[in-house]
């Protein structure tokens, strides 16, 4: 049991270091602050779900240029498989290599591909074996309670933003049927002029209630969408520009 106390010390606390590398960097880039974190609280799973991946697989390993390899390929293949399933499930793209040289579908490319490979390195052979001590003390006097808190935490984290994206979802489909009849309504009024008055009424009662929808959008459903300004949707690329534009109106 104290192994997985350890790995989930160690998932957290990577999760808690990823999320400051992306603010700082998103501070450097943007000269502004960004809260990158996925769930509510201070984290990026996907840094400490990687890390962990990295512990066990490469914690073997004593060859730099193995390391470097095998590290690049884990963490792009759990990059990918995390695009992909967010877009699956969600219909929303959060990040997109699209432009970058050797890309594979937006989700992974070439160059981060090369740096997360450079950062296993230093990850396995500089980072994890000073953090190690630190959580392994931690695990051996305390592993158990602070195991049971932040796991409650965690998981009550992860409930309410799995919820959060999927009254998202439920927006951008009552967001995508308005829009539709907005439109079909006003492809109506231009054939039919005679009434003209009446559906003028209508289209206002249609974008009355569009406005409606989109004030439902949480306070944490706006922050998602802000920190990820190239976000994409394939189903729903229409409802998703509107709900950015409605975001930079209000928010």
């Amino acid at each position: 049991m104290e192994r997985y106390h350890y790995l989930f010390l160690c998932f957290i606390f990577y999760s808690f270091l990823g999320w400051i590398i992306e603010v700082l960097y998103h501070i450097y880039k943007d000269k502004r602050f960004i809260n990158r974190g996925f769930l509510y609280g201070p984290i990026c799973p996907i840094y400490g779900f990687s890390a962990v991946i990295l512990i066990i697989t490469l914690g073997k390993y004593q060859n730099p240029l193995l390391i470097f390899i095998i590290g690049s390929l884990i963490a792009s293949i759990i990059e990918y498989i995390t695009g992909y399933l967010l877009e699956l499930f969600f219909h929303t793209k959060w990040w997109d290599y699209s432009n970058e040289k050797y890309n594979l579908k937006g989700y992974i490319c070439l160059k981060f591909s090369i740096y997360w490979g450079a950062f296993s390195l230093v990850f396995i052979k500089l980072i994890h074996p000073n953090v190690s001590k630190i959580i392994t003390t931690i695990n051996q006097k305390y592993g158990e309670i602070v195991y049971n808190i932040i796991l409650v935490i965690f998981i009550m984290d992860t409930l309410y933003t799995i919820n959060s994206l999927i009254e998202l979802k439920s927006i951008f489909i009552e967001l995508k049927e308005i829009l539709d009849e907005i439109k079909n309504t006003i492809e109506m009024r231009n054939e039919m002029i005679k009434l003209e008055n009446n559906l003028e009424g209508r289209i206002e009662n249609l974008i009355y209630l569009k406005n409606k929808i989109l004030n439902r959008l949480s306070f944490k459903q706006k922050l998602l969408i802000k920190s990820y300004p190239k976000i994409k949707s394939i189903k729903f690329e229409n409802e998703l520009q509107h709900v950015i534009q409605h975001i930079k109106e209000k928010f």
